[in-house]
């Protein structure tokens, strides 16, 4: 009798046929399959015919395993919860996938806020007559930077080539360093001095600045000039900003930035760049 009911209370619970169940999973008949066989989640088998049947209780354990897949875990460490994990055990393994992809989302923005920045400034580009300063605001940014090692002989991108591998190397192994968009400084005493040397290696990012690997700008307010190949000497697009600080009688809070935003080559072989330069001022 006791036989009878528990084949009856079986019947009654686990009524869901594989498509039924998989349909409501979102899920496929392979997968279940292959859940099974892994003895994660295990079918009820009814004796007389061998189809497999699920109950709908056992919803919520697909989705846990969905979840838990998503999070990185291998189907190993999802069996040892299920057969063997006491609840600490799991609050332990939870958290740490939980770090993890807290760790992957803070990169995901930080490579989203590089592109951002970029874009924000290619979409300005056309605005203003490249070789011509102006004044304007600068939304909050904070810069990464690497100390040039030889700044007297650093007048090409060819004479900082190792200085740009250990900024990029820098900003490979951080989480808080960006390597796009990036540039070179040139100090404010050399500008007016027109000594034109590279004095660092630097990046910009919208994220916040950790004072630590990245620093907030000095300042929102910028003496600007975009310069691209159409335009005149960048020496002379230099010597424009200092005049243009010295007429409106302003004061340099910061060095020159002289941000390579892109490089593109047409059909013809052509070269076409855009750099974005800009001076804090106060």
């Amino acid at each position: 009798m006791s036989t009878f009911n528990n084949f009856e209370n079986k019947e009654m619970e686990y009524s869901l046929t594989v498509s039924q169940f998989a349909k409501l999973c979102g899920t496929t008949r392979d997968t279940l399959r292959y859940y099974y066989e892994q003895n994660i989640i295990v079918p009820w088998v009814d004796p007389d015919n061998g189809y497999h049947y699920y109950s709908a209780s056992q919803i919520s354990s697909f989705y846990f395993i969905s979840t838990m897949r998503q999070a990185g875990c291998s189907i190993k460490e999802i069996s040892d919860i299920i057969h063997n994990s006491t609840k600490d055990g799991i609050v332990k393994l939870v958290n740490s996938k939980i770090l993890s992809m807290q760790q992957e989302l803070y990169l995901i923005n930080k490579k989203i806020s590089a592109l951002h920045l970029g874009m924000w400034v290619l979409g300005k580009f056309e605005a203003h007559k490249p070789g011509v300063p102006f004044m304007d605001s600068l939304p909050a940014m904070s810069v990464a930077e690497t100390k040039i090692a030889d700044k007297n002989s650093s007048f090409h991108t060819a004479d900082i080539a190792s200085d740009i591998s250990v900024h990029l190397a820098k900003a490979a192994e951080s989480d808080t360093l960006s390597a796009f968009p990036s540039g070179v400084t040139i100090t404010y005493e050399d500008l007016i001095n027109k000594k034109y040397v590279y004095d660092k290696i630097i990046s910009l990012s919208f994220l916040p600045a950790d004072n630590v690997g990245t620093f907030p700008l000095p300042g929102t307010k910028a003496v600007l000039c975009y310069h691209d190949h159409n335009a005149p000497d960048i020496e002379k697009t230099y010597r424009k900003i200092v005049s243009y600080i010295k007429r409106y009688k302003l004061t340099a809070c910061s060095d020159l930035f002289s941000i390579s935003l892109i490089n593109l080559y047409d059909q013809e072989k052509n070269h076409t760049y855009y750099k974005y330069l800009f001076i804090c001022v106060k």
